[in-house]
C-alpha cells in the first residue's frame, strides 16, 4: 500500500449527525494533500457506523475501524494509529468543536519549525463561558503546576505530529481514567517538541457531549484521581530515553547471593561510580529483553532513535543546524536508515574546530559531561566529550556484551588493562572499590614481562576467573611466553585494541583451552562490536551505534574493505553523526547469526585508514596486511614495525629471532616487493625491542602520511587473506 501524506485519525461514540460534515470539511480544505480519514467507531448505539460505511463506499480514503463496546478515546486513538497508513498523524474530535480548517496551518507549522507535535489550543474568541470553560482552564492550571509545564492548553486533543511522537506519547505503562487529559504532559515528559497553536474552538451543534449536566462532575473527580498515576508515570525524561521500556523486573537468576550483589552494586553506584547513575541498571536490563528480539523491531528501534537524535541535532546544536542549512535539507527528510547517507561524513579535523562550542548541545549539562582525551598513531591530539546518558549506555553495552561468553556478574575477572592509569586519588579509591564489587582482578598491561609471565601464570590458576580480558598483544605475549597449558582454563577470554590475527587467536586459545572473543570499540565510544560464540563477525550493538562501512562513498560490498563511519544514537550533548573514527573493516553478507541475536554485523577489523601504506606503484597496503604478511616469517621476526613518512617508502622495524639472517631479510624484501613494486623504498631496521605503550598496546604501523581512504580506490587496496 502506497504511504499517505497524513493520517487523520477520528473518534467517534454517537456522532451520526457529524460524519459527513466532518468529512466534507476535511475535504474542501485539504485539497492537494494526500490525506486519509480514519474513522473509529467506538462502540456508537446510533447510526454512526452506517454512515462512515457509506463514505467509504463513495472515497476509499475513508476508512472504518469498530469498537464493540466503548472504551473511550484513548483505545480508539491506539487502534486509528495500528491503521494509519502516514509518518504524519492527527487527532480530531468527530463533534467539530476543533475546526478541520486549521489543519493545514496545523501541518505547516510542523514541517517549517520542525516540531514533533503540533497542538491546537482552544481560542476563548466566541467561546461559551460556561462550567466546561471554567472546569477546562482550572485542570489546565493543576496540569501545569504539576507538571512544571506552561501550556496554555496541555490537555486539546486537536493534536498533529510524526508517527513516531504520537505513538509513543500514547504509549504508557500505567491505567487511566481519561488519559487524553494528559497527551500534553506525556508528549513533553518524554522530551518531544510541542508548538501550540491557537485555533477556534466551536459549540456542539449536533450530538450529546458526555460532559454536560453532573456527569461532568464524576467525570472531572476520576480526572483528579488519575493524577497519581500520571505523576509516577510522566516523570521528565530525556529525548535519548524515549524507546527504553521496562516490561519486568527480571532477576540475574537462581544464584540468590550473585543476585544480591548485583542489586547493591547499582545501589551504591555513587560510591564506585563518577557520573554513572543508577540508570545504567535499567538500560541494562532493557538491553537484556531486546537483546534477541526480530530485525524489524530492532531496525524501528535504531530509526526511531536516530529520528529523535537528527531532530535533537538541528534544533540544539549550532553545528548541525548549519549542515542541515547548506544542504538544504531537513531533519525529517531522513524517512529510513539508509536516508543518513545525504549527510556529509564529520571528520576529526571538523570535530577539532567545531567543538567548543558549536557542538555543544544548548541543552548540556556541563556536571555530566566528560573529556575524553584519545591519540592516533601520529600522536596527534582529539579531545571529545561523552555525557552522563552516553556512559550509562557505555556501561550497559559492555555488562550485556562481557555475557555473551557466559561470564555472568558475580564470576571472578581477570582484566590485563590499565586500572588507575591518569586518575585522580578519588578516581583510583572508585575504581578499586569498583573492581572489588566486580570480583575483577587488574593486572597492568604495560607492566608486563618475560620474567613476570610466570608469576601471572600461577596468579591465574590461583584466581581461577571465569572471564580473562584485555589487549589481543598482551593475551598473545602471555601465550608466547608461557611453556605449554594452564592447569585452569577461563569460560571465555575477550580481547581487544589490536587486530586479533588467526595466529595470535591459535596460540591464546590453544594455551588457555577456551575460547577467545573479540571486541572492537574506540575511546570516543566504549565497545562497538562484539563477536559471539558462533561467528567470527562482530555484531554492531545497533541499539546504541549505527555503523557505516564506506568505499569512494558508497556501502561496501560483502568482501570489501571499507572506512567506518559511526553514527552515535545516544550522546545528545555533543553529538557524532557520520563519524570517520578512522578504522577499517571487511563488510559481510547481511544474514542472520546462528546465535540468535538480530544485530547487524561487520567483518575483520582491518587496521586504521591512517595506517595505510601508500607504495610507489599505486597500492595502499592496509595495516592488517603487514599482519597476515609477517605469519609467513614467525620463525624468524618476533615483533615488528613499519613507519612511513614519504609516499612510496616506508621503514620496517624488526625485531630478529634466532633464526634470522641475511637470507630471511631477503625473502622479506623480495616477498614485500611482490605487493609494493620495486619502484618502493624500502629499509629493514634490526632493533632490540618494541616497546608497549603506557596502555599496554604496541603499534604495528604508523603512518604520517594524510591521506583520504574514501579517495582512495578499493582496487588499489591489497588485502591478504588468512
Amino acid at each position: 500500500m502506497n504511504e499517505t501524506e497524513l493520517s487523520i485519525i477520528v473518534p467517534c461514540f454517537n456522532e451520526e449527525g457529524n460524519i459527513f460534515a466532518l468529512y466534507e470539511r476535511i475535504k474542501s480544505n485539504l485539497a492537494g494533500i494526500d490525506f486519509e480519514i480514519i474513522y473509529v467507531n467506538d462502540g456508537s448505539n446510533d447510526k454512526t457506523e452506517k454512515e462512515i460505511l457509506n463514505l467509504s463506499l463513495i472515497d476509499d480514503r475513508v476508512k472504518l475501524v469498530t469498537h464493540e463496546i466503548n472504551l473511550g478515546i484513548h483505545e480508539s486513538w491506539k487502534s486509528g494509529v495500528e491503521n494509519a497508513n502516514s509518518e504524519v498523524i492527527c487527532f480530531i474530535d468527530a463533534d467539530l468543536q476543533n475546526p478541520p480548517e486549521a489543519i493545514p496551518e496545523m501541518l505547516r507549522i510542523y514541517e517549517e519549525f520542525q516540531a514533533d507535535l503540533v497542538q491546537g489550543t482552544r481560542s476563548s474568541i466566541g467561546r461559551v463561558n460556561d462550567q466546561r470553560k471554567m472546569m477546562s482552564r482550572t485542570l489546565n492550571s493543576l496540569l501545569n503546576f504539576a507538571f512544571r509545564q506552561e501550556s496554555k492548553d496541555s490537555k486539546s486533543g486537536f493534536i498533529l505530529g510524526s508517527s513516531l511522537a504520537i505513538r509513543n506519547t500514547i504509549s504508557v505503562t500505567r491505567r487511566f481514567n481519561y488519559f487524553q487529559t494528559f497527551i500534553g504532559v506525556s508528549a513533553r515528559s518524554k522530551g518531544f517538541r510541542v508548538i501550540e497553536m491557537e485555533t477556534l474552538f466551536q459549540s456542539r451543534y449536533v450530538g450529546n457531549s458526555f460532559l454536560s449536566g453532573k456527569k461532568a462532575y464524576l467525570v472531572l473527580w476520576k480526572v483528579l484521581m488519575d493524577f497519581i498515576p500520571a505523576l509516577r508515570e510522566f516523570r521528565k525524561n530525556l529525548p535519548q530515553e524515549r524507546v527504553i521500556k521496562i516490561n519486568s523486573n527480571r532477576l540475574r537468576g537462581k544464584n540468590l547471593l550473585a543476585t544480591l550483589r548485583f542489586r547493591i552494586f547499582f545501589l551504591t553506584m555513587p560510591l564506585h561510580k563518577w557520573i554513572i547513575s543508577r540508570n545504567a541498571k535499567k538500560y541494562y536490563l532493557w538491553l537484556k529483553e531486546i537483546e534477541f528480539s526480530p530485525k524489524h523491531q530492532l531496525e524501528d528501534l535504531q530509526f526511531e532513535r536516530l529520528h529523535a537524535l537528527l531532530k535533537h541535532a538541528y534544533n540544539h546544536v549550532p553545528y548541525y543546524k548549519r549542515l542541515f542549512d547548506e544542504q538544504g535539507m531537513r531533519p525529517s527528510e531522513i524517512k529510513k536508515i539508509s536516508d543518513i547517507k545525504k549527510l556529509p561524513l564529520l571528520s576529526k579535523n571538523d570535530v577539532r574546530e567545531n567543538l567548543h562550542f558549536s557542538m555543544f548541545s544548548s541543552s548540556h549539562d556541563k556536571k555530566y559531561m566528560h573529556r575524553i582525551n584519545t591519540s592516533g598513531s601520529t600522536g596527534e591530539p582529539f579531545v571529545c566529550y561523552a555525557d552522563k546518558f552516553q556512559l550509562e549506555m557505555r556501561f550497559a553495552t559492555t555488562l550485556r556484551a562481557l555475557e555473551m561468553t557466559g561470564w555472568r556478574f558475580g564470576d571472578k575477572q581477570l582484566r590485563l588493562w590499565h586500572q588507575t592509569l591518569g586518575m585522580n586519588r578519588i578516581q583510583v579509591f572508585k575504581e578499586k572499590f569498583d573492581a572489588w564489587f566486580m570480583k575483577r582482578t587488574f593486572i597492568p598491561a604495560f607492566e608486563m614481562t618475560e620474567g613476570a609471565v610466570e608469576e601471572l601464570v600461577r596468579k591465574i590458576e590461583k584466581l581461577k576467573p571465569v572471564l580473562i580480558d584485555g589487549y589481543a598483544e598482551s593475551l598473545n605475549f602471555i601465550a608466547q611466553q608461557n611453556q605449554g597449558k594452564l592447569d585452569w582454563s577461563p569460560i571465555g577470554l575477550m580481547s581487544s585494541a589490536q587486530e586479533l590475527t588467526d595466529k595470535t587467536r591459535n596460540n591464546v586459545e590453544q594455551m588457555f583451552s577456551s575460547k577467545i572473543y573479540d571486541k572492537y570499540g574506540s575511546r570516543e565510544f566504549s565497545g562497538i562490536a562484539y563477536q559471539c560464540k558462533e561467528s567470527t563477525s562482530y555484531h554492531v550493538q545497533d541499539e546504541s551505534y549505527l555503523v557505516e562501512i564506506l568505499v569512494e562513498g558508497r556501502e561496501a560490498l560483502p568482501g570489501e574493505i571499507g572506512e567506518i563511519v559511526i553514527t552515535d544514537l545516544n550522546n545528545f550533548s555533543t553529538p557524532m553523526i557520520r563519524y570517520r573514527i578512522g578504522d577499517l573493516a571487511m563488510a559481510v553478507e547481511k544474514i542472520a547469526c546462528e546465535c540468535g541475536r538480530p544485530h547487524s554485523q561487520i567483518g575483520r577489523i582491518s587496521g586504521r585508514t591512517q595506517a595505510m601504506v601508500g607504495c610507489a606503484n599505486g597500492v595502499w597496503l592496509p595495516g592488517t596486511f603487514f599482519a597476515h604478511f609477517f605469519k609467513d616469517f614467525d620463525f624468524a621476526v618476533k615483533h615488528y614495525q613499519v613507519v612511513q613518512k614519504i609516499f612510496g617508502e616506508f621503514l620496517v622495524r624488526i625485531v630478529p629471532n634466532t633464526q634470522f639472517n641475511p637470507k630471511v631479510e631477503k625473502d622479506i624484501l623480495r616477498s614485500l616487493m611482490e605487493y609494493t613494486g620495486t619502484e618502493t623504498v624500502i629499509s629493514i631496521e634490526l632493533v632490540e625491542l618494541i616497546p608497549l605503550v603506557r596502555t599496554g598496546k604496541r603499534t604495528p604501523v604508523i603512518s604520517h602520511l594524510k591521506n583520504d581512504f574514501q579517495s582512495v580506490s578499493n582496487k588499489k587496496i591489497k588485502i591478504t587473506n588468512d
